[in-house]
């Protein structure tokens, strides 16, 4: 009796000790999983311009609702194609709305609203200027070394062929252009290292990074302002929570951008 009264005992004290263990289990696993349900996030697609003011309005969005906006940049045509590739992300911010409706025309984009702020084109000269450049009709002038940002990837790139046609003097200039890079910034740093005559950047980037560069404004007669919106992608698992993030960006972004050095009204 004694040794089956010692096994029932045993077996009532695993019993006991199991069923412990797996009430712990089980509540670190619900513990776990409420944490994981709390961590909301966003992904966004930003132009590699677009920087600092979307970081800055991502960080002031997440200090005051506690979702974080996971940001990956690069230029808006390389952007656009990492979204049709990998079909995920929320949000796209792309340096001008050409990028958002092509996006909208190959099924990637929802929605877009905006603008946001303007992307304004401008010359940058070395403070020296070699070539003599007062205006945009300059760069046609025959040994002017123009350098600018990527046609077919940048927003810039593509504002500047269409100021080019603007001017009517369009082959005269594209003949000076001595290299194209995949930044507005890259362009910055090309032209205050001395290397070229000229380049075309956005606003920003010139005040911002004005040392020993002068800038010259396009006559908004032949300058081409572009939008920057931002947009909904179709593949947002959380749309709702996306377009609250967008109506953020819609109600204090163009303050922000502003303070970055961005135009937020047209000149023309």
């Amino acid at each position: 009796m004694n040794g089956s009264f010692k096994y029932s005992y045993l077996q009532k004290v695993v019993f006991v000790l199991l069923a412990v263990f797996l009430v712990g289990v089980v509540g670190c696993a619900g513990l776990n999983s409420g944490e994981e349900e709390e961590k909301q996030a966003l992904f966004a697609y930003v132009g590699a311009n677009l920087r600092d003011p979307v970081t800055a309005l991502a960080d002031a969005y997440e200090a005051e609702t506690g979702i974080e906006v996971e940001l990956t940049f690069q230029n808006a045509g390389a952007l656009l194609n990492q979204i049709a590739t990998t079909k995920r992300g929320d949000i796209y911010i792309p340096g001008g709305m050409a990028f958002a409706n092509k996006g909208q025309e190959e099924g990637h984009v929802e929605k877009i609203v905006g603008p946001i702020a303007y992307h304004t084109p401008v010359l940058i000269i070395p403070e020296e200027n070699p070539a003599g450049i007062t205006s945009v009709l300059d760069l046609a002038n025959p040994g002017v070394e123009l350098v600018i940002p990527d046609q077919g990837s940048t927003a810039i790139g593509k504002a500047a062929f269409k100021v080019f046609d603007n001017t009517g003097l369009k082959a005269e200039i594209e003949e000076n252009i001595v290299a194209t890079l995949e930044s507005p910034a890259k362009v910055l740093a090309v032209i205050g290292m001395g290397e070229g005559n000229a380049g075309i950047v956005e606003y920003s980037n010139a005040v911002n990074n004005s040392e020993g560069l002068k800038i010259i404004e396009i006559d908004p007669v032949l300058n081409v302002v572009d939008e920057i919106p931002i947009a909904l992608l179709t593949y947002s698992e959380d749309k709702a929570l996306a377009e609250d993030f967008i109506e953020y960006i819609k109600q204090n972004g163009p303050s922000v951008f502003e303070a970055y050095g961005f135009k937020t009204i047209t000149v023309k």
